[in-house]
C-alpha cells in the first residue's frame, strides 16, 4: 500500500511534469478537484503537492484558486539567480565536504553529459544535467541547502522549455559541468562556488537572449 508521505510526492512529480512539459499551460487555472480525478487521488494529496509547487514558484494565486506561473523576464532573472545563489553555496561546500566516490559520481555525471552533448542527445543530456547539480547538492551534506537547490532546478527547468526544442546547444554547459567536477575533486571550494554561479548566470543570459550584464526587469 502506497503510503501518504509516497502518494503526495508522487503526486507533486505528476503535476510538476504537466507544468514543466506545458501540459499544463501558462497561465491556466489548477483545479484540485480536477487534478484529483485525472491523477485518481483523493484531494489531500494534490492539495499538498500545490502548496509545495506554490513554494517553489509554479503556481500562483488566480481568481478563485490557482493558476501556473506565467514566465517574465523578472521572473526567469529571480530564479535563474537564486539558483546562482544556492548553487554556489553547495559547490562550495562539495569542495569541502564531499568524498572520493561523490567526486567521482559528479564527474562520471560531467562527463556522460558531455557524451550526450556531442551526439544531440537532449534527453540524456537533460537528465544527466539535472541528475550532476543534484549528486553536488547531496555532496554539500547540507538537507536545507540539497532542497533549495532541488526546488530551484524545479523551477527554472519549467522556466527554461525552450531547451528542450532543439534550439540550444548544450555542449557548453556540458564542458562547464567537466571543470566544476574538476576543481570539487581538487578540493577548491572558491573555484566551485564562482564556476557553479557563472554556470547558471550564462545560461539564464542565453535564455533571455541578451549580452552579459545587467537584466532588465
Amino acid at each position: 500500500m502506497t503510503r501518504p508521505d509516497n502518494l503526495t510526492a508522487l503526486v507533486f512529480a505528476a503535476i510538476r511534469d504537466k507544468i514543466v512539459d506545458s501540459s499544463l499551460p501558462p497561465g491556466s487555472s489548477v483545479s484540485e478537484a480536477s487534478l484529483a480525478a485525472q491523477l485518481q487521488v483523493s484531494k489531500t494529496p494534490v492539495r499538498e503537492a500545490l502548496l509545495r509547487l506554490r513554494h517553489i514558484g509554479l503556481v500562483e494565486p488566480g481568481g478563485r484558486g490557482l493558476r501556473v506561473v506565467q514566465p517574465s523576464i523578472t521572473g526567469i532573472r529571480d530564479a535563474f539567480e537564486f539558483r546562482a545563489g544556492v548553487e554556489a553555496m553547495s559547490g562550495r561546500h562539495a569542495a569541502n565536504r564531499s568524498t572520493p566516490d561523490q567526486q567521482e559520481r559528479i564527474l562520471e555525471l560531467a562527463t556522460l553529459s558531455q557524451e550526450a552533448a556531442e551526439r544531440h542527445d537532449d534527453v540524456a543530456f537533460l537528465r544527466c544535467d539535472q541528475e550532476f547539480h543534484l549528486a553536488i547538492a547531496d555532496a554539500a551534506r547540507n538537507g536545507v541547502l540539497r532542497e533549495a537547490v532541488e526546488n530551484a532546478i524545479i523551477l527554472t527547468r519549467a522556466l527554461r522549455r525552450r531547451d528542450v526544442t532543439g534550439l540550444r546547444d548544450f555542449l557548453p554547459d556540458a564542458r562547464e559541468h567537466v571543470g566544476i567536477a574538476e576543481v570539487i575533486r581538487a578540493g577548491s571550494p572558491d573555484l566551485a562556488a564562482g564556476r557553479l554561479a557563472d554556470h547558471i548566470h550564462r545560461i539564464m543570459l542565453e535564455m533571455l537572449d541578451i549580452d552579459p550584464g545587467p537584466v532588465p526587469s
